[in-house]
């Protein structure tokens, strides 16, 4: 069974039993059509079946039901304004059910500000209130807020993912190696074509440095990172690597990696981060 599947069935199962949560997180998924389903079966007539013939379900395929509401981000954030617009329809009671249901996607994209408006509908929630909120990056969301959701977790193989990633990384590192300045700036486009795959690439790069920093103080392979060790899998590539870098460069673009991690955690503005990551790795070519 798929977590789909088994998330599915949980909430099928909490609502024939009386005991859906006025809060969900759906961690690791930003999938509108899915969570628009599940709330099709609760909103449904027809015993929640989802049966896609009742009014409230054509209304839902239509995206015209009352009780209904779906959010996301407008550019790179939900704004303030989009969570003001939610509390406006959370105040008013269901016009033809049991529930008023309202879907973030991308919910880590909410600014602090609208984040905190989120949370005091969260500490004193409507009895019909039913919140989903869903984030391949709920690292972001506000502790506060996690804590007042029941979180279902959807996992997904990221071996594919990792690999072309890791192989994007070790490219980026080498082009840092060969001072090929057009190289770099190169990977402008690629960190903007996914963000959630650049915080992974980000990591990967990372590791990379510090694999790089500990053969250059240790010369001993067995503690580099397993997983790049398939792609650093020779001592001399290492040995070369380490000669290329010196333990102040290496430190700096840990660092400047870091700080582009904090500063997309914070919502700082993607593109113009990105730049200034990319800024400081050519500040370091010798």
């Amino acid at each position: 069974m798929t977590d789909r599947e088994k998330n599915m069935q949980l909430l099928e199962e909490a609502q024939s039993n009386g005991r859906l949560s006025h809060s969900y997180i759906f961690s690791g998924i930003e999938d509108v059509d899915f969570a628009v389903k599940i709330a099709q079966k609760i909103l449904c007539k027809r015993e929640h079946t989802g049966c896609g013939s009742c009014s409230s379900c054509l209304k839902v395929l239509s995206n015209n039901h009352p009780d209904l509401m779906v959010i996301e981000p407008e550019g790179t954030s939900i704004k303030n304004e989009q969570v003001e617009a939610f509390q406006n329809f959370m105040v008013i009671k269901p016009f033809e059910s049991d529930h008023k249901i309202v879907i973030f996607n991308g919910a880590h994209a909410m600014t602090i500000r609208a984040q905190n408006r989120l949370l005091k509908i969260l500490e004193e929630p409507p009895a019909y209130a039913l919140m989903i909120l869903m984030s391949k990056q709920v690292e972001m969301l506000l502790d506060t807020i996690a804590s007042r959701c029941q979180t279902l977790s959807f996992h997904k193989d990221m071996t594919t993912v990792e690999d072309e990633v890791l192989t994007h990384a070790i490219d980026f590192v080498k082009s840092l190696e060969f001072n090929d300045i057009n190289h770099i700036y190169s990977f402008s486009a690629y960190a903007k074509e996914d963000k959630v795959r650049f915080n992974i690439f980000l990591r990967k790069v990372n590791e990379i440095f510090r694999d790089i920093m500990i053969f250059k103080e240790t010369q001993n392979i067995q503690l580099i990172s397993h997983e790049n060790f398939t792609i650093l899998d020779n001592r001399s590539q290492l040995s070369q690597l380490s000669g290329q870098f010196s333990y102040r460069r290496l430190i700096t673009l840990i660092f400047a990696v870091e700080e582009v991690e904090a500063k997309l955690k914070s919502n700082m503005n993607f593109d113009l981060t990105i730049d200034q990551l990319l800024f400081k790795c050519l500040s370091t070519l010798n």
